[in-house]
């Protein structure tokens, strides 16, 4: 193994450095992903639940201030009795569930009567929406893995172009789509119409059942729009430039 020169090391430990911390983030996104996928098939299974009556005796929504803004999510909370033996539980999907908490407020005010289905083997566990399939959970681990691997490839080339290493093949399929990105922020100053018909394809077809392909469509839609946004940028730049020429 040959001698490495102090920056050369420099560079090596920083790009392990984020590596492992890219490398952290996928295994989280990986988790969340089994994890997802697991209530998936606990909430597949709740249709053949038994079920009890029940009642809302929580329904609120609930504001958090932040520096970013305002959030809101909903308390719901009911109970529900089993064999004798009252049970509570705050869950309405299994998984979670995107509905707006103003909208789930209104679907479980308090004090209605609601059927809730329990697990045969843990009585505790139960939901109010049975059977209904939740993929949040699989989204955030999809897009903290690719998010994770697509950072990893960016600052590990990065950092080795830095160091005037030698570029490795997976280098250079790092290089060509970021160069392909900038020619399309060429493209997309000349024709900013163009990305935004494309723009606009791609938000639509990701509100589609087309079995997976809705993510690569969203994934598509914001990179346009990314160049979309970026193009309109430089144009209003070069507008503010020539005025000040006239002037």
């Amino acid at each position: 193994m040959k001698n490495l020169s102090t920056p050369q090391r420099k560079h090596r430990s920083e790009r392990l450095a984020l590596l492992m911390i890219w490398g952290f983030v996928g295994l989280v996104g990986t988790a969340l992903f089994g994890y997802g996928h697991i209530k998936l098939q606990e909430s597949r299974a709740s249709v053949d639940w038994p079920t009890a009556n029940g009642r809302i005796i929580t329904s609120r929504v609930e504001s958090h201030e932040s520096e970013d803004g305002t959030t809101y999510s909903a308390d719901i909370m009911y109970v529900y009795n089993v064999e004798g033996t009252e049970h509570s539980s705050d869950v309405v999907v299994i998984g979670g569930h995107e509905y707006s908490a103003h909208n789930v407020v209104q679907r479980y005010p308090a004090d209605k009567n609601v059927t809730v289905s329990y697990a045969p083997d843990d009585v505790t566990n139960a939901v109010l929406e049975p059977g209904v399939e939740s993929y949040l959970f699989q989204t955030w681990g999809i897009s903290a893995v690719t998010g994770s691997l697509f950072f990893a490839l960016i600052f590990n080339t990065l950092l080795r172009v830095v160091a005037g290493e030698e570029r490795s093949l997976l280098d250079k399929l790092v290089i060509y789509p970021v160069k392909g990105l900038w020619l399309s922020l060429g493209f997309g100053n000349r024709h900013p119409f163009i990305l935004a018909v494309l723009v606009t394809a791609g938000i639509y077809l990701s509100t589609l059942d087309l079995w997976g392909l809705e993510y690569v469509f969203a994934t598509a839609a914001a990179i346009y729009l990314l160049v979309l946004i970026f193009a309109l940028y430089f144009k209003f730049l070069g507008w503010l430039s020539s005025l000040s020429e006239k002037s």
